[in-house]
């Protein structure tokens, strides 16, 4: 499915942000997933349940079989001087066999984290940062969107190596975003997950956990969507 459709939907949904609490998943209280807005297209969708890890912890965990869809919050934080996105994640495994990550053909991943910042009307002028869970492309390394130069992968983790394992993430988004496009962050719109597989027909399954962003100015607490 071309990833103009998820553009121009993340669009729709960032464009009219509200802040948001540093804590994104609100600790899987009851009204966590109202904080949450699914972007789904024509495909069978991923699956998003929350559920309990190995040491009694609700975790977030997602199935996607040849599907597409994301979860995303909403947030607004206009010229941030710090930014600090941190979470957990497990995949059971990467997507073996994919090797043309950097094609549209190969644009799936076993788990992402994404960073949505200014948002357009025009999709593709929409930037993003995805931070991604790979199969391989190696650790450390980015690179643009095969969608847009406006979107720019990183690769957090790769191969099998770590599959099986919560592994604990931090990045500077504002160095990640300087990096990228060469100017300071004017405004943080959205933070989303996916696990998406329609492009490859594969499968893979993620776990996510204690997802956060702290920046300053401070994130303002956000009441529930109704």
């Amino acid at each position: 499915m071309p990833r103009l459709f998820t553009l121009t939907l993340l669009c729709a949904l960032v464009t009219s942000g509200a802040p948001a609490t540093p804590d994104l998943f609100d600790g899987f209280g009851g009204d966590w997933r109202k904080q949450w807005q699914e972007e789904k297209f024509f495909t069978k969708p991923t699956i998003y349940a929350v559920t309990v890890d190995e040491d009694g912890q609700a975790v977030l965990h997602a199935s996607s079989s040849a599907a597409h869809a994301a979860l995303v919050r909403r947030v607004e934080v206009s010229s941030p001087t710090r930014a600090t996105l941190r979470w957990r994640w497990k995949v059971k495994s990467p997507l073996t066999g994919n090797n043309r990550e950097r094609t549209r053909d190969g644009d799936d991943y076993a788990a992402r984290v994404c960073v949505i910042f200014e948002t357009s009307l025009w999709p593709l002028r929409t930037r993003a940062i995805n931070y991604v869970w790979a199969a391989g492309q190696p650790a450390v390394t980015d690179f643009p969107s095969p969608y847009s130069s406006n979107v720019r992968m990183f690769v957090v983790r790769s191969g099998t190596a770590a599959a099986g394992v919560w592994c604990a993430e931090s990045r500077d988004v504002l160095a990640d975003y300087q990096k990228s496009f060469g100017e300071p962050v004017t405004r943080i719109s959205a933070v989303a997950i996916l696990v998406d597989t329609d492009n490859t027909g594969l499968s893979a399954e993620a776990w996510f956990a204690q997802l956060t962003l702290e920046t300053t100015p401070a994130l303002k607490a956000e009441a529930p969507h109704r």
